[in-house]
């Protein structure tokens, strides 16, 4: 019975990791576009920091975390004869973490474009306003970043 337990709570684990990893990142995303186009808005800037802290640190902690106390704590774990059926499940939701980065890739790439486009139009249409022209160079300059991350994600999600 203890066995089964202890399978069970390794396959929440790996839910948690397998469907996790990709919403939090997902978030961390959209945070980090919130802070890049806040300009002065507090309280956009506001809630960008809290979405990139939050779900910055989430993504590593679900990351790291059960291997970390597998490492200082735990044993190996032994076969379980029973509980095929929760591991199915658990296998049958690997495929959203991918489901949700290719959405996340094709909804990025036309947003960072109309990004670049709107960053262009506000500096060009700011004629003495230094503040609106830092917003549209700001919006020029970290729009390819933000697709480079955003491209970046899923080739470095292995290697966590």
């Amino acid at each position: 019975m203890f066995e089964n337990v202890i399978q069970s709570v390794f396959q929440v684990v790996r839910l948690a990791q397998i469907v996790g990893i990709p919403v939090f990142a997902f978030l961390f995303g959209l945070g980090f576009l919130f802070l890049l186009t806040a300009g002065k808005n507090p309280i956009r800037k506001r809630r960008g920091l809290l979405f990139v802290i939050t779900f910055g640190l989430g993504t590593f902690l679900i990351a790291y975390v059960p291997a970390i106390v597998h490492t200082f704590a735990g044993e190996t774990p032994s076969q379980a004869l029973s509980g095929r059926s929760v591991e199915q499940l658990v296998d049958s939701t690997a495929p959203i973490g991918t489901i949700i980065f290719n959405g996340l890739k094709w909804i990025a790439i036309p947003v960072t474009g109309t990004m670049f486009y709107i960053g262009i139009f506000v500096r060009l249409m700011a004629a003495k306003n230094p503040g609106r022209k830092r917003v549209g160079i700001g919006l020029v300059m970290f729009s390819p970043l933000t697709l480079g991350i955003v491209l970046l994600i899923p080739k470095l999600l292995p290697s966590l």
